[in-house]
């Protein structure tokens, strides 16, 4: 998990940029922006941002192939070649129904 536990005001921050953005860098803690008091910013290194997103992601895609287990699982799934049967028909549909381009 990232920490949180480096705080700075906007205006520290703006005077000590360079420091801040090395410090994250070297030991991938976050870094919370205050304006004010109230937090409006957090500062990560590429390196953690990267493994948040891809465990984000990593997340979703578990979920998704959960929902589609359970949609397998209540029968609500179709052949495969059923499904691409139904493409290369709309697909020839379309083109049947696209003006022909004879005139070029």
């Amino acid at each position: 998990m990232v920490s949180t536990r480096h705080t700075q005001s906007l205006t520290d921050f703006r005077q000590k940029a360079s420091e801040t953005l090395e410090r994250i860098n070297r030991t991938g803690e976050a870094e919370i922006l205050t304006v004010n008091g109230e937090a409006k910013a957090v500062l990560l290194s590429p390196v953690i941002y990267d493994e948040l997103a891809r465990e984000a992601q990593l997340s979703r895609d578990v979920a998704a192939m959960r929902r589609s287990r359970e949609q397998i699982d209540q029968g609500k799934s179709r052949d495969v070649d059923a499904i691409f049967d139904d493409i290369r028909s709309r697909l020839l549909e379309m083109k049947k129904k696209r003006p022909s381009n004879s005139g070029k």
